[in-house]
């Protein structure tokens, strides 16, 4: 089975490479609403990749207003 890019899953650690974060910043994401994320039956959870690029060009985007 072909997985697309946007459904990959992610772990917080993932995430916060992606994001150039801390894997407790992501987890801060996710509880503000900020990054959907997935609550597995073993009760971890997982990001999927296109949520995380998405914050990543909003954090971008923001930063980058910053410092005009």
């Amino acid at each position: 089975m072909l997985v697309e890019d946007d459904e990959v899953l992610l772990t917080p650690l993932d995430a916060s490479r992606v994001l150039h974060v801390s894997a407790d910043s992501v987890r801060y994401y996710s509880k503000q609403g900020m990054l959907p994320t997935i609550k597995t039956v073993g009760g971890r959870h997982l990001f999927r990749r296109s949520d995380v690029d998405k914050l990543a060009a909003e954090r971008a985007k923001r930063k980058k207003g910053k410092g005009k």
